[in-house]
């Protein structure tokens, strides 16, 4: 990161320093200023609710002290930084030292319940959040410098003053206008009238609050008011293909961004923003931010009848239809030959109708090159597969070896599991007289499969007319049953990936079982982090992430159960 953007960054984090008051009840909320045709926005329709600042708050008492350390010893490891860097946020560390919690972070105007918006005016970005009281902002930078020594550059347009980070082509530009923050980017020749659009002396005519785009994107997906955002690929499309007007023109002048088309072949045109028009979007949201749950989710919007066929692609990846276990647990689904059936249709429709634009020409090329690979048969067993699942139990440290004391579950799923229990058996000659039915009950494998030094658990076999078991450690076995129930979920989640709170503790324990190979400065370190995920295990009980093809196309979910 170059030093301006570092600094920059710096400054920023310093606005979480801003108020105590209540804005002026006459200026317009952050959102008011993005333009209603930004091909990118991200912002609270309220600000966070008062549940979710007061968990936040808690916490933070717990986990300041050692967050601020950890902080300072990446500062004394940080070769990219310079000394003047160094002070900056030094001096930014001590102003926090003494403030973990937000009541106490008001104190030096911090204001949790603000609003605030990341936007595009054309293509350059605007960040935008409200303050408390603007003259608490400006003293707390005026106390940085001075606890540091360092000044930090400021510059004028209009009547407006900012602070300034320039690198060799681009301005950061950071101001506090009316009671909000503001913080853009431009060229070292950017005009006045361009400097004073972005930073939003000069409102948009027509604005992102009152064109709705995010309310609508709330209500079709069911996202909460505390933070929603898009970034539209068919608005960038165009943008890239036509000629820019009106303030984008001014902006994108004055950036040394096109001016006019990105791409001028009217081929190329139709093609590109065809395109775009099967992944028009991505949005993101909310779902759920109201201890003790935590969900957000992520959206790629897709074409319907492409969307359609990507969920007649994917099947349900196993036992995601009921809650995931353990300290870690993943499911994916391996339906490889209906998605080798859905690869060869995209190339054959690509090798019916292929892009006519030479800068889209390397398309027709994967396309072809991926169906020649496809054409071949997938042999089994690997045909079969229809999902895996892996289960972790434990997986702590052991003094006496690098292997851990480990107790796991897996599930292959197959349409022939009884083929790969015999390719196995033909593969590894202690697997000959092997014997194993697919009534689902475990089968220890035999002696001598590794060495005798290697202290791995007992491991055991189950086999279904559906699926392969195995389970390895002291009480697995006993879980096998209900591991080979567990029903795939309603919907195509092609992969689930979950974790425990306990899995913070558990890097402690190797953070732990580390100390003694290295120097003295470097276990003062290690000994914060370690303290760190212990308060990490208290605060998340678990966390998980979902992927899946639906009606609107692709869907990422977060979920994390927090703790008290």
């Amino acid at each position: 990161m170059s030093k301006p953007f570092r600094s920059a960054l710096l400054l920023l984090s310093g606005a979480a320093l801003a108020a105590c008051g209540k804005p002026p009840s006459s200026i317009d909320p952050p959102l008011a200023y993005a333009p209603a045709d930004t091909p990118y926005a991200f912002a609270n329709l309220s600000p966070p609710s008062p549940a979710m600042i007061d968990w936040y708050s808690h916490q933070m008492q717990a986990i300041w002290p050692p967050a601020i350390g950890v902080y300072e010893g990446l500062i004394d490891n940080a070769a990219s930084l310079d000394a003047r860097d160094q002070k900056l946020i030094r001096a930014l560390l001590d102003e926090l030292r003494d403030h973990g919690s937000y009541e106490k972070l008001r104190e030096l105007g911090y204001k949790p319940d603000a609003h605030f918006a990341i936007y595009g005016v054309g293509l350059v970005p605007v960040l935008r959040m409200e303050l408390s009281d603007p003259a608490a902002f400006k003293a707390t930078i005026a106390r940085i410098e001075s606890k540091a020594g360092e000044k930090i550059a400021t510059g004028k347009t209009g009547d407006q003053d900012y602070w300034q980070f320039s690198g060799k082509s681009v301005t950061i530009a950071v101001a506090v206008q009316g009671a909000q923050l503001v913080a853009t980017l431009w060229a070292a020749d950017t005009s006045d009238a361009a400097r004073q659009l972005l930073l939003g002396l000069k409102k948009p005519d027509k604005n992102l609050l009152d064109a709705g785009t995010l309310q609508a994107i709330a209500k079709k997906y069911n996202y909460s008011p505390y933070g929603d955002g898009y970034v539209d690929f068919a608005a960038l499309a165009k943008r890239l293909s036509s000629a820019a007007t009106g303030a984008d023109l001014e902006i994108a002048k004055a950036m040394q961004l096109p001016t006019g088309p990105a791409i001028d072949n009217p081929v190329c045109v139709a093609e590109t923003q065809a395109l775009a028009q099967k992944f028009p979007r991505l949005v993101i949201g909310g779902e759920s931010m109201t201890p003790p749950h935590f969900k957000v989710a992520a959206q790629l919007e897709i074409e319907p009848t492409l969307a359609q066929a990507l969920m007649a692609a994917f099947t349900a990846a196993p036992g995601t239809g009921a809650p995931a276990e353990g300290l870690i647990d993943i499911s994916v689904a391996t339906p490889l030959l209906k998605l080798k059936s859905f690869w060869l249709k995209q190339a054959d429709a690509v090798a019916a109708k292929p892009f006519a634009c030479p800068e889209l020409a390397g398309l027709n090329d994967a396309f072809a090159k991926a169906r020649e690979r496809l054409g071949a048969t997938i042999p089994p067993p690997f045909s079969d597969l229809t999902g895996m699942r892996v289960t972790i139990d434990k997986l702590d440290p052991r003094k006496d070896t690098p292997i851990p004391d480990i107790a796991a579950r897996a599930l292959i799923g197959s349409n022939n599991p009884l083929a790969m229990i015999g390719m196995a058996q033909m593969a590894v000659p202690q697997l000959k007289d092997w014997q194993i039915k697919a009534d689902g009950k475990p089968v220890a494998l035999p002696d001598g499969l590794v060495p005798a030094s290697v202290k791995l658990p007992p491991i055991s076999i189950a086999m279904t007319d559906k699926a392969i078991g195995l389970a390895a450690g002291e009480s697995e076995e006993a879980a096998l049953t209900a591991y080979f129930t567990a029903t795939p979920g309603a919907t195509p989640v092609f992969l689930r990936m979950h974790f425990s709170g306990a899995v913070y503790g558990l890097l402690g324990k190797y953070a732990n079982a580390m100390q003694s190979r290295m120097s003295a400065d470097k276990k003062d370190q290690l000994a914060q982090q370690t303290q760190l995920f212990s308060l990490y295990e208290k605060m998340i009980r678990s966390g998980e992430f979902t992927f899946e093809f639906n009606p609107n196309g692709f869907g990422l979910r977060e979920t994390v159960e927090l703790g008290d």
